[in-house]
C-alpha cells in the first residue's frame, strides 16, 4: 500500500511539474536571443502538412521546445553537475580539461560529410580563380584547428577527438603548400602559452598574433613584434561559448588588446555606414559577447582604412572570414591601406565582383577547421 502511494504522488508530482512548466512556457515572453550562448534561437515553425510528413516540422519544434523552455540555462547546468558526477569526460559536446580548460569536442560527423566536400571544393575554385586574378604569392589560406587539436595534454584520459590535420593535409595536397599556412604547427609551438582561451572557442589575442605572424612570414612581409604594442587587460570576467554549454561556475578568462605604440590612426566602417567607429568596442566588455570589444563583432562587411599608411600603401587586403578573424585583422591591417572582411553569412554581393570593384591586391581566407565545415554561405564565394 505504502509503495502504490508512493507510486501515485510521484506520478502526480512529475505530471503536476509537467503541467505548470507547461503553463509557464506558454507565459513567458519567447527568447529570439541567447546572450549566454551567442545564437538566434528556434522560434515556432509554422505547421504545413508537407514538414509533417517528411519529419522537419517535429524536428525543428523539438529544437523550438527546447530553446524556449523556462529556466532552460540553470537545467543546463543541473544536467551537466549529474553527468559529472557519473564521471563522464565530455558533457553537452565539451571535455573538462586540465587547467580549468572547458574544450569543445568535435567527431567525424562534425568535420567530415557532404557539405565539408563540397565546402573544399568550392574554396579550391576560387582559389585557383583567385590565383589567376592577384598572382600566387597574394592568395594565402588560413584554417584554423580547435583547441582539442593543439591542447592535447590538457584533454582527459582516453579522449579522442577528430584529428583535424586530414583537413589541412588535403587541402595543402590540392592547393600547394605555399598558399595553406601550416598554422597548426605554429600553434603547437606555442601550446604552453595562452593561445586559446579556456571558456570560449576562439584564439586569445595572443594566438592571433602568432596566426599573425606565420601570415606575415609566407607573405614576405615584416611582422610588427609584441614590443611595438601596449598590451592592455580590459576584461576578467569572460565567460565565453563553450561556458555557455555547461552554464555551472567555472573560472573566467581575461581578454587583451594590443594597441600599436606608434601614432595610428584607423577609421572603421560597418556594414557600408558613413560613420567610422573605433577599432575595438569597449561597450562590448559590459555584455556577455565580450568578445565583440574585436570589430564589433559579425557584420556582413568590415572597411579599415589606415590613413596613416605609407608603406605599401596600394595594396588593398580582403579577408573572407569567420569570427577568427576578428582579433587577427588588427594586425593585419597595418600593413595595408584598406582592408576589408567579408562574413558570408550577412554578405550577399558576389566576392569576386566586390574584389574587382574594390581593387583588391591581396586575399586571406581565415576559418575555425569545423566553422568552415558547416558553413552553408561558403557556397556564396562562387
Amino acid at each position: 500500500m505504502n509503495q502504490n502511494r508512493e507510486s501515485r504522488i510521484f506520478v502526480i508530482g512529475f505530471l503536476g511539474f509537467l503541467a505548470a512548466a507547461s503553463v509557464w512556457s506558454a507565459v513567458i515572453p519567447k527568447q529570439s536571443f541567447s546572450a549566454s550562448e551567442n545564437r538566434y534561437l528556434q522560434q515556432k515553425p509554422e505547421f504545413t502538412i508537407e514538414g509533417l510528413l517528411d519529419g522537419s516540422f517535429g524536428r525543428t519544434y523539438e529544437t523550438y521546445l527546447s530553446d524556449q523552455f523556462p529556466a532552460r540555462n540553470a537545467w543546463i547546468g543541473m544536467k551537466v553537475y549529474a553527468e559529472r558526477l557519473q564521471g563522464k569526460k565530455d558533457v553537452n559536446g565539451v571535455y573538462f580539461g586540465e587547467d580549468d580548460y572547458l574544450i569543445e569536442k568535435f567527431d567525424t560527423e562534425d568535420i567530415e560529410g557532404e557539405l565539408a566536400d563540397k565546402n573544399r571544393e568550392r574554396l579550391e575554385t576560387f582559389v585557383a580563380r583567385a590565383r589567376d586574378a592577384l598572382g600566387e604569392d597574394h592568395v594565402r589560406v588560413m584554417l584554423v584547428p580547435t583547441a582539442s587539436q593543439i591542447l592535447t595534454e590538457k584533454l582527459p584520459l582516453l579522449a579522442a577527438p577528430y584529428d583535424q590535420a586530414q583537413v589541412s593535409e588535403t587541402l595543402m595536397a590540392d592547393l600547394g603548400g605555399e598558399v595553406v599556412i601550416p598554422i597548426e604547427e605554429v600553434l603547437r609551438a606555442h601550446r604552453e602559452e595562452a593561445i586559446f582561451y579556456r571558456t570560449d572557442h576562439h584564439w586569445t589575442a595572443l594566438g592571433a598574433y602568432y596566426g599573425y605572424r606565420a601570415w606575415t612570414a609566407s607573405m614576405g612581409l615584416t611582422p610588427w613584434e609584441p614590443k611595438d604594442f601596449e598590451i592592455h587587460t580590459v576584461s576578467e570576467d569572460f565567460l565565453g561559448t563553450i561556458y555557455s554549454k555547461v552554464n555551472i561556475a567555472h573560472p573566467p578568462d581575461s581578454i587583451q588588446l594590443y594597441v600599436p605604440k606608434v601614432p595610428t590612426h584607423y577609421e572603421i566602417y560597418y556594414d557600408a555606414s558613413s560613420i567610422s567607429a573605433p577599432m575595438y568596442r569597449y561597450q562590448a566588455l559590459e555584455t556577455k559577447d565580450q568578445y565583440a570589444v574585436y570589430l564589433d563583432g559579425n557584420h556582413g562587411l568590415t572597411e579599415i582604412d589606415n590613413a596613416g599608411m605609407t608603406e605599401g600603401s596600394d595594396r588593398k587586403l580582403l579577408i573572407i572570414k569567420d569570427s577568427f578573424a576578428h582579433s587577427f585583422a588588427p594586425f593585419a591591417a597595418n600593413h595595408f591601406s584598406e582592408t576589408y572582411l567579408i562574413d558570408l553569412r550577412y554578405f550577399n554581393q558576389n566576392p569576386a565582383q566586390f574584389m574587382q570593384e574594390k581593387g583588391i591586391t591581396d586575399l586571406l581566407i581565415l576559418y575555425q577547421i569545423p566553422g568552415f565545415a558547416r558553413e552553408k554561405t561558403v557556397s556564396k564565394i562562387l
